[in-house]
């Protein structure tokens, strides 16, 4: 999942620039991000601030400490900063957009006209075998900031049912100033 979540971001930041629509089916991470590279669309180089908030996060049969514990988290949001050079801003390779998420497919991916509307699927190994997500992403993007909402349905690494929901807000806030996390 925490690759899918770089990919997520990684992709909805290459909005910015020209207005192209990319429409992808059943297309793999890696066919996407060439499409969105290949599109012409280039982010915008310097320092994003990323803030990620968990809006809803469930586990079928949470122990009730580990409810209350995660009910205080959500809403708090975790911010995070990357640094784009002129180059990759340009030029982002598949590599910028998480091609490691090989256990991730798009059954759909569309994006342009400042929206993107994507839904994916996960699949995974947990204790109690193979486990599968379903992933929703829609938002909004402009070339200096995006706003997206991902919602997740799938199982947990026990094998329980697990929901979340995520808003990814970010910006482009100006010159990388040497302390980014990324």
């Amino acid at each position: 999942m925490r690759a899918a979540c770089a990919l997520i971001l990684a992709v909805a930041l290459a909005g910015c620039g020209d207005d192209k629509t990319v429409e992808k089916k059943d297309a793999s991470t890696a066919e996407v991000a060439k499409s969105v590279a290949d599109s012409g669309m280039k982010l915008k180089p310097g320092r994003w601030d990323l803030t990620m908030k968990f809006a809803r996060f469930e586990v079928e049969g949470m122990p009730p400490e580990a409810k209350q514990a995660m009910q205080q988290m959500l809403g708090q949001g975790r911010t995070y900063s990357s640094c784009l050079t002129q180059e990759e801003a340009d030029k982002p390779d598949g590599s910028f957009f998480g091609q490691e998420a090989e256990n991730c497919r798009y059954d759909t991916f569309t994006m342009g006209g400042g929206k993107i509307d994507a839904a994916m699927t996960c699949k995974g190994q947990g204790a109690e075998g193979a486990t599968e997500a379903k992933m929703k992403l829609v938002g909004t993007y402009s070339p200096d900031s995006y706003d997206m909402t991902m919602d997740m349905n799938g199982a947990a690494p026990n094998g329980k049912t697990m929901t979340m929901q995520m808003t990814l807000v970010s910006k482009h806030v100006g010159a990388c100033v040497g302390n980014e996390d990324r």
